[in-house]
């Protein structure tokens, strides 16, 4: 065994300032203790690894709870169209259009022209789950395998929810306008019957699966219907508004790459089948709107057409009736050669002036009036229009006959000319209707996702650990700010003016021993008695060390042990100091001087008859009835005996101070345990008569205006402190190994 090297106040200046109990060591008042920091961490090193354990806990559990959430993707490719006017502006155009038509095509994706078609395709306005319970439900019921037959037993007592394997397919679902997003209760009955009730449990109306019914407006056919009877269903009609923004809210469009006229779209959500098919079927409404938004101009163009070549066939019709009928009432009339000239040439020039007018109206959608190309046709129209007028006064010289069956003739020919060519021209419509395909296409079809994108289980399980330790060392922190005690015997010597005789080591042995005489109702027991060999009895054996040179110079050999208030370790401090002295071979005498409430006799008798105030009251001439054994070889102990009403005025009777001299020559040492300083006076009387005055400082648990005010009122009443006794100290793996105050060694039992 090695005991403490720790020193005590040098013979020729006993009130020699130490620190860490090293001789002349340089301390700073703001250096950063790296040691400190680490032994107050492993101090509380069960509080951080319990923190810690919960928020992995609360990590984990979150994962098996959380609902995953997958997320299909598809891949459209948007083509550039541009005008073949701008064939020479390509690269200026795609600088100055490029972006704003793709971006014109991610927010026509996201429009409610291709959602609502896309939602109300696939009746996902239609809202039918099963009802699970709360928190656990949806977990427990993904966990049921989709293999087994028939749905899984309710847990908890609680048949109504889903535990796993319920299913309900809603094909039609109409309610009233005041009813559009009210969530309805579905309840599963016997052999394929329902019930639906309202929020309020009022009956809606009753079905069958299979069947369509209607009541009051509200109109339900349930096509598959999986579930004990009992279960029940959540049943919701959403607004057309409703569902575009459940839809919008997991959507997501952005182009892939820099003008790569690549559009990827996704789509998140719990149930990764009915995403994938919403997704491919939004991407399939996209492109035939497309498809139908490039044919809307041969559309048009045909539509206006089949509306004139009805009335244009009836007037074909008239001419030729017309001619026929001329004809037939003036006989068969041959037209002369000049008269077939002029109709010929009639019919040549319409048929110039109406291909030229026809181009014409096209080029005035790309060119202005003053164009040249538009100027050169007009001359040419003019040309045929002036040519057409000279034919016109030709036919108007001739004979009257031919005159009028030039004119039927003419008629018939133009009409039937103009017929013909709108009729083609409708043909070619119809074909380049059909042909058309748009400037989109689908590159990548949407996939049923294999994994799900949240929860991120591993990526959450480390941010639970590092966040919870760090919750857990902040709380640390935390509670060692909130405790404002002193930590740091420094801190006691630069303000008191005291020096630190000894740090006593927190032992857990001490704490295990007094919850045992708690529960049994025995005696504590002495720890250096039982447990010599405890870190805390090395410590009262380097503060006997210490007091060794101190009390050569005292006036007498009595030793106060005081405190600035209770629960510190004072009664500890003075039983086990005085059982360490008694180890050292000399009579030591223990008087438990708090006649308050005082409790050193728990640590070694049932009670405490017959002590102290029974001495000073009858003033004995012999002490000895006063003194009891304590079991500890040298150590003699007086209990407070009957706690007296007046306390103070029995300790000022001269008969104590007289009973304490005689005491004191016939013990070594006697040390007495007085009560806190703050509380009460006593104290204050007690230490009158003691040479040595010992303050004992609980560490982490006084403010220094506490022991500030404890040092000044023991001060003012001419007790001279001689130290300070640094109690109850978490051991740790500092810098000093154990504690950060002293060095500490420990018995090996024999082991090297």
């Amino acid at each position: 065994m090695n005991d403490s090297t720790a020193q005590g106040p040098s013979q020729n200046n006993p009130q020699r300032r130490m620190t860490n109990n090293l001789p002349n060591a340089t301390r700073y008042d703001d250096e950063v203790d790296l040691g400190e920091y680490l032994g107050m961490l492993l101090a509380y090193k069960w509080l951080i690894a319990a923190v810690t354990i919960l928020g992995v806990l609360i990590g984990l559990s979150y994962v098996l709870i959380a609902t995953p959430i997958y997320q299909a993707n598809a891949l459209i490719q948007v083509e550039d169209q541009q005008a073949s006017a701008l064939a020479g502006l390509e690269d200026v155009a795609g600088l100055l259009e490029g972006d704003a038509a793709f971006e014109g095509e991610m927010q026509l994706l996201r429009s409610r022209l291709v959602i609502r078609k896309a939602v109300e395709q696939l009746s996902l306005n239609i809202v039918a789950e099963p009802r699970y319970f709360p928190l656990l439900g949806r977990a427990i019921a993904r966990r049921y395998s989709s293999t087994h037959e028939g749905v899984a037993k309710p847990w908890f007592a609680q048949p109504q929810f889903a535990w796993g394997g319920e299913d309900i397919a809603v094909d039609f679902f109409d309610v009233p306008e005041d009813l559009l997003g009210v969530p309805l209760r579905l309840l599963a009955g016997q052999e394929g019957s329902y019930t639906l009730l309202d929020e309020d449990k009022k009956l809606l109306l009753k079905g069958e699966v299979g069947k369509l019914v209607e009541k009051d407006g509200l109109t339900l056919f349930v096509a598959r219907l999986k579930a004990r009877p009992g279960s029940q269903f959540e049943l919701l009609r959403l607004s057309p508004m409703d569902a575009i923004k459940r839809v919008l809210d997991n959507l997501g469009v952005s182009e892939r790459g820099k003008n790569s006229g690549m559009l990827g779209i996704t789509l998140t959500g719990p149930d990764k089948i009915q995403i994938t098919a919403l997704l491919n079927k939004i991407a399939d409404v996209y492109v035939e709107q497309n498809v139908a938004r490039s044919s809307a101009e041969a559309e048009l163009s045909l539509s206006f057409l089949e509306k004139q070549l009805p009335p244009l066939k009836e007037r074909v019709d008239a001419a030729e009736n017309a001619y026929n009928l001329y004809r037939t009432q003036h006989g068969s009339v041959d037209l002369a050669t000049e008269t077939q000239s002029v109709l010929a040439g009639l019919v040549n020039v319409e048929q110039s002036l109406l291909e030229l007018q026809q181009e014409r109206d096209e080029l005035r959608n790309r060119f202005k009036p003053a164009h040249p190309v538009i100027k050169a046709l007009d001359d040419k129209i003019n040309l045929l229009s002036d040519h057409s007028s000279e034919l016109e006064s030709h036919a108007d010289r001739l004979p009257a006959t031919q005159r009028d069956i030039l004119r039927l003739a003419r008629d018939v020919e133009v009409n039937t000319m103009l017929y013909t060519k709108l009729l083609n021209i409708a043909q070619e419509l119809r074909v380049v209707k059909a042909g058309t395909v748009g400037n989109v296409r689908i590159i990548d079809h949407a996939l049923v996702p294999e994994e799900p994108i949240k929860p991120k289980k591993a990526l959450i399980m480390v941010l639970a650990l590092v966040v919870s330790l760090f919750f857990g060392i902040a709380l640390v922190f935390l509670l060692n700010a909130m405790r404002g005690g002193v930590n740091d015997p420094d801190q006691l010597e630069q303000r008191l003016g005291l020096p630190v005789y000894a740090s006593i080591m927190h032992s857990k042995r001490q704490a295990k021993m007094n919850k045992a005489s708690k529960k049994t109702g025995e005696p504590i027991g002495v720890l250096a008695q039982l447990h010599a060999q405890e870190l805390a009895i090395e410590s009262f054996r380097s503060l006997n060390t210490s007091l060794y040179f101190s009390l050569k110079q005292a006036s007498n050999n009595i030793i106060m042990i005081a405190g600035a208030s209770p629960s510190i370790g004072k009664s500890f401090t003075a039983i086990n100091l005085a059982a360490t002295m008694a180890g050292s071979g000399i009579k030591v005498l223990l008087i438990d001087g708090d006649l308050r409430r005082g409790i050193l006799h728990k640590y070694t008798r049932d009670g405490r008859d017959k002590g102290l105030s029974e001495l000073i009251t009858e003033n004995a001439k012999d002490a000895s009835g006063y003194i009891h054994p304590t079991g500890v070889d040298g150590l003699d102990f007086m209990p407070t005996g009957k706690l007296p009403p007046n306390p103070a005025e029995l300790l000022l009777h001269e008969a104590f101070k007289q009973q304490l001299d005689v005491l004191s020559r016939q013990y070594d040492q006697v040390i007495i345990d007085s009560p806190p300083i703050l509380a009460v006076t006593d104290a204050a009387i007690i230490g009158r008569n003691a040479a040595t005055t010992l303050l004992v400082v609980k560490a982490n648990f006084h403010p220094m205006r506490e022991l500030e005010q404890a040092t000044k009122q023991l001060q003012q009443a001419g007790i001279d402190i001689k130290g300070i006794v640094f109690n109850d100290v978490e051991r740790n793996t500092g810098r000093y190994g154990y504690g950060k105050y002293v060095y500490q060694y420990e018995y090996n039992n024999g082991k090297t």
